[in-house]
């Protein structure tokens, strides 16, 4: 059996994890808890814990497969004399893995029962996630079928992470140290949640844009096991025909 056009992965991963956000809001905000809750806070109590693990579990999955997927399309649009582009490649997987791995922690332990474990699980899922996507929009410049002004918009919009990031990064400081309290203090707790929030969402929705590529692939299904290929003939540089 074949699948033809894989473009649906990375949107089923944006509309999963974007309803399941807009569960756990409602879920907080609605009934009072947090008035304006951190991502961390929407996992907070019962029962939003449990829809908070269950939603960013699923989503680990979707992203792992989406990842995988990217890195194959990549190998397959790759020269075997193109040695440095596999080995970026591979440790832009590996970064994707670890941002993977990260959120599960991230996903499983609490911010209230086990607060250091949830923030070592975060911070990797965070800024390993955005290295990615930054690496990944470079090498597509080459390598993705997609029109070169969407590669610019590609580029630019992995960006926000970052300083949304650094933001976030600068606010939590502020916070930790006690620099500045009042009025100071609540302009920086809400910019570091509107910068959290919003670094978050460009993560996830970057993955849109690589809607051209994925559609260019196939999905086999046989006896022998799962492949994936392009919707032409091509050359796989670990695989030479």
């Amino acid at each position: 059996m074949e699948i033809r056009g894989l473009a649906f992965l990375p949107f089923l991963w944006v509309i999963w994890t974007l309803s399941g956000l807009c569960a756990l809001i409602a879920l907080t905000v609605i009934p009072g808890h947090v008035k304006y809750p951190y991502i961390s806070d929407t996992g907070r109590i019962f029962p939003e814990s449990v829809v908070f693990t269950v939603v960013f579990i699923i989503s680990v999955i979707l992203g792992a497969g989406t990842a995988s997927i990217q890195y194959r399309f990549m190998i397959i649009r790759s020269e075997q004399s193109e040695r440095r582009h596999i080995i970026c490649q591979r440790i832009l997987y590996a970064f994707a893995w670890i941002g993977c791995i990260g959120t599960i922690g991230t996903a499983i332990f609490s911010i209230r029962t086990h607060p250091t474990v949830h923030r070592i699980g975060a911070i990797p899922a965070f800024l390993f996630s955005a290295v990615y996507n930054l690496g990944q929009a470079v090498c597509l410049y080459k390598k993705s079928f997609s029109s070169r002004r969407l590669c610019h918009i590609r580029l630019a919009s992995t960006l926000v992470p970052i300083v949304a990031l650094l933001t976030f990064s600068v606010c939590m400081t502020i916070g930790f140290f006690q620099l500045c309290t009042g009025r100071c203090e609540e302009i920086y707790t809400r910019t570091g949640m509107a910068a959290e929030w919003t670094g978050f969402l460009g993560l996830i929705i970057y993955q849109l844009m690589n809607y051209t590529d994925f559609q260019r692939l196939s999905l086999t299904l046989s006896r022998e096991g799962v492949s994936i290929g392009l919707r032409e003939k091509t050359q796989d540089p670990e695989n030479p025909q």
